[in-house]
């Protein structure tokens, strides 16, 4: 296997972990099954595996916003937004590794105006796979937001309860109204989760999300795949609702998959 591929397992659960490619989990496979949308010459860096959004997540609008009075802009990666973060293409550095973790660093880079980075560690347990997010400052304050994006390949189908969903605008970005959910297809952001999400393969093997992310984009239009997206804030977090870091707060989530069959 590669130098920038690391592999950990549980009893019936594997990950190849893809540290060129922002950290991410470039293959899932449980009881034999690949439960992932795989790295192919169809998709684009955003579209495959299941990777982390950091420093924010999902768009923000034009690439744009306003902090401490100051306006800032960001690469337009899905036009005319920006999307994702700045991590999701670059390489991560491995800190500390075995048969069931590895934890990893990057900082910010130059696509971000403020200096920081995030440290991600990803373990199994059993059939139960952690990932947690630490996304810290060197300067005195800044906007922040960490998620995940998962990539699951169908045929799966969703089971979620959620309070409420955004409206989204004319932008597809969410207004900052929010309404009781109406039926799918979705390309939508939600909070007040009832109760964990779940996606299930082959009605035989269940992938529950839990996180402690406020909010979760559900995405479940495309005909190969689902995406559910645990994010500790909205998209256009930056603009609706920022949440600031500083060198002593730093911003820390955690994703839970747990694996049934």
């Amino acid at each position: 296997m590669s130098e920038n591929l690391i592999q950990i397992a549980g009893e019936n659960v594997r990950c190849v972990i893809d540290l060129e490619n922002g950290g991410r989990l470039a293959s899932l496979i449980a009881f034999d099954r690949e439960l992932l949308v795989t790295k192919n010459t169809k998709f684009n860096i955003q579209q495959w595996g299941s990777y982390p959004m950091v420093p924010y997540a999902g768009r923000v609008r034009r690439g744009k916003f306003i902090f401490d009075s100051k306006a800032h802009e960001l690469e337009i990666s899905l036009a005319p937004h920006a999307i994702h973060g700045t991590v999701l293409d670059r390489a991560f550095s491995v800190i500390d590794s075995s048969h069931q973790s590895v934890t990893m660093k990057i900082d910010l880079g130059e696509r971000f105006g403020f200096a920081g980075s995030v440290q991600q560690t990803i373990s199994i347990v059993n059939d139960t796979i952690d990932f947690v997010l630490t996304l810290s400052t060197d300067a005195e304050r800044m906007p922040g937001q960490v998620g995940w994006h998962p990539w699951f390949a169908r045929p799966c189908r969703i089971e979620t309860d959620f309070a409420q969903m955004y409206v989204r605008d004319s932008d597809g970005i969410p207004s900052g109204e929010v309404v009781s959910p109406p039926a799918g297809p979705y390309d939508d952001c939600f909070t007040g989760a009832r109760k964990p999400p779940k996606i299930i393969f082959d009605e035989s093997i269940t992938v529950q999300i839990d996180s402690d992310c406020s909010h979760w984009v559900v995405y479940d239009q495309p005909e190969h795949a689902i995406c559910v997206e645990p994010q500790s804030g909205p998209p256009d977090g930056f603009n609706l609702a920022p949440f600031i870091i500083t060198r002593d707060k730093p911003l820390s989530r955690f994703m839970r998959l747990t694996i049934t069959k």
